[in-house]
């Protein structure tokens, strides 16, 4: 038995080439590996598609549209996505679609910005990038830490999408793996990174992550419907958005700093030049692009992980497997490059589930859903075998808006980089009005804007008192994921403990959440090894 250009199979056999004929993985067919180019050439005409000069203007827009969302912040991806959804409709599906993920693609990349140039993430996946990002731009070193953004960010979700094409299948099938118990063990290896982005002193670090924790499990419990912490304050049965908690105690925070530092008053005599990376420092970077796209494009395809979620790990991993890696967190360019090109290659990643299984694993992915039923088009399995067309031509797309991405980040690199040569005061006072326009587009209630303020202030206090706002945001990202997969395993298993030993991938996960928290002392034991030996 054989399948045709379609991939549709005219009787079954056990031997097939399931990791690469979509339809051998529903109905089982025997191919020779010559047989599989159909879907070559189906990504192949969806290149050509997509290349066309209409497309490539919607693909261009799209991409422009996301960079401004993912700029702004409390504008994520998924509203820009959706604010644009209204235009689609009518729209020839070829167009709209694309349309819609080029604008995923470019908000991935926006968020990265602000966080490299005002201490601002845009989005929630940016946030990893403030670490060394900013240190950047404080050294005069911005517009550097801009191209290693945009080129890692550029490469790692070209990576993500060739591994989209030929693994969309097996990757969902590898996802459905993931239980509970797997999930909760995730989320304690990317608080393990607690020690890497914690600064000098662990114990506050900690302290920081667990006060997130605690941030986490604020409002409504979802299993017993009993209020926890709210105080008597009915908006906080709700529980607390990620926006107003990542915007308060990163963005308004430093504008805090600067004003009782007197920072703010400071006169900037000396001119911004733009600066590039050199061709030894982009090659230094490539294999943790490369690593991190890859990375990020799995855990896409994981539902409920997330792009910030990868960003975190692609940070922390990187940190860990690197030589000379004290430098993390003082405005190191692999700090710059890991978690872009982890949270890059997630879009494509994303589509995993979505093609192949009809699950939208995110917010964003789930707006793209509607995009394919406003078009008439139902995802799942059946899409590769009915419209072979559809799902390769949106993966080819995203290969185009990734080149797209590519031209209008240079071409924007240099009016970012001077919007820092503006006066302190200036640019102080437009970081906190954008803080509380961005907290208000969120709820557009006062609420949200108090949350910020509140946030602000405890963001400051933490570092006058030593302790690390990135830890309490890890804490508060993660926390959901460990409660709740904690106590649906809990429930799975009565009660046993013995479902999180079982399992190769949770034993993997549990090594790499021990490696995690090891790492700090580990990396002080050989620094001191090494300066005994100097």
């Amino acid at each position: 038995m054989r399948c045709c250009s379609a991939f549709s199979c005219i009787s079954s056999s056990p031997n097939c080439w399931a990791y690469f004929c979509p339809a051998a993985c529903f109905t089982g067919c025997s191919a020779d590996f010559k047989e599989v180019f159909p879907m070559l050439a189906l990504f192949g005409q969806g290149l050509m598609q997509a290349a066309t000069p209409l497309n490539i203007m919607y693909i261009a827009f799209g991409v422009i549209w996301g960079i401004i969302g993912g700029a702004i912040p409390g504008i994520s991806a998924s509203v820009a996505m959706s604010l644009l959804l209204p235009l689609t409709f009518g729209m020839n599906p070829a167009h709209s679609l694309p349309m819609l993920a080029a604008v995923y693609v470019g908000a991935e990349y926006g968020g990265s910005i602000p966080a490299i140039l005002i201490k601002t993430p845009g989005t929630g996946a940016a946030a990893a990038t403030v670490l060394d990002g900013y240190e950047m731009q404080r050294k005069g070193l911005g517009g550097k830490a801009l191209c290693i953004s945009l080129y890692a960010g550029v490469l790692g979700g070209l990576v993500s999408v060739v591994i989209l094409v030929f693994s969309t299948l097996p990757l969902a099938r590898f996802a459905l793996k993931f239980g509970p118990s797997q999930y909760f063990w995730m989320a304690m290896m990317g608080l393990s990174i607690v020690g890497a982005v914690s600064g000098k002193d662990s114990m506050k670090g900690i302290i920081s992550a667990a006060f997130g924790l605690f941030l986490a499990i604020i409002g409504m419990d979802k299993f017993t419907s009993t209020q926890r912490f709210t105080f008597g304050v009915f908006r906080l049965s709700e529980g607390l958005d990620l926006i107003p908690v990542l915007v308060g105690l990163f963005a308004l925070s430093e504008v805090f700093r600067q004003i009782f530092s007197g920072e703010i008053f400071e006169v900037i005599r000396d001119k911004i030049k733009m600066t590039y990376p050199t061709k030894k420092e982009l090659a230094s970077v490539t294999p943790i692009v490369l690593a991190c796209g890859a990375m990020g494009s799995v855990v896409g395809a994981l539902p409920g992980a997330g792009a910030t979620i990868a960003s975190w790990i692609g940070y922390s991993e990187t940190k860990m497997f690197c030589k000379n890696n004290e430098t993390f967190g003082t405005g190191d360019i692999r700090g710059v490059a890991a978690p872009e090109s982890a949270n890059n290659g997630v879009p494509a990643g994303g589509l995993i589930p979505l093609l192949a299984l009809g699950i939208p694993g995110s917010n964003s992915t789930a707006i793209l859903m509607v995009g394919f039923s406003l078009a008439g088009i139902s995802c799942g399995p059946m899409l590769f075998i009915n419209q072979p067309a559809v799902p390769y031509g949106l993966m080819a797309s995203m290969f185009v808006a990734q080149i797209v991405l590519l031209f209008v980040g240079l071409m924007m690199l240099r009016p970012c980089v001077y919007i820092t040569s503006i006066k302190k005061i200036y640019l102080t006072s437009a970081i906190m009005l954008f803080a509380f326009i961005g907290a208000f587009s969120t709820t557009n209630d006062i609420y949200s804007v108090i949350l910020v303020l509140v946030f602000g202030l405890i963001g400051f206090a933490m570092k006058e008192l030593g302790f690390a706002p990135a830890a309490t945001v890890l804490g508060f990202v993660l926390g959901e994921l460990v409660e709740g997969n904690l106590r649906r395993t809990m429930q799975m298993s009565r009660g046993s403990m013995d479902i999180f030993f079982a399992g190769g991938l949770n034993k993997f996960f549990i090594a790499l959440t021990v490696l995690g928290v090891l790492f700090p002392y580990i990396s002080k034991w050989i620094s001191s090894r090494r300066k005994a030996a100097a």
